[in-house]
C-alpha cells in the first residue's frame, strides 16, 4: 500500500473513531457499511475498512432525535 493511501485509510479511521466516541456518549448506534460498530471492535473496523472516502449520514426519530449514525463508502465512478 502506497504512503498516500495508507495516510487516506488513518484519516477516515480516526474520523470514525472520533464520531463513534461521540455517538456511543450520547447513547446513538452507529454504522459503517450497513453493520454496527462500536469502540469495543474498533481494530476489526480499521481492518475491513477501504482506502476510499465515507459519507456520514443520520437517522431521527418522529421526534427529530438523532438515533443512528451510518457511515457508507463512496465508490468512485
Amino acid at each position: 500500500m502506497n504512503s498516500k493511501t495508507e495516510e487516506l485509510k488513518e484519516s477516515m479511521y480516526s474520523w470514525l473513531v472520533s464520531e463513534i466516541v461521540v455517538a456511543e456518549k450520547h447513547g446513538v448506534e452507529v454504522n459503517v457499511d450497513g453493520r454496527k460498530y462500536s469502540l469495543k471492535n474498533m481494530a476489526e473496523l480499521k481492518e475491513v475498512m477501504e482506502d476510499s472516502y465515507y459519507m456520514k449520514s443520520y437517522t431521527g426519530d418522529e421526534n427529530g432525535k438523532i438515533v443512528r449514525v451510518d457511515f457508507e463508502h463512496i465508490v468512485s465512478v
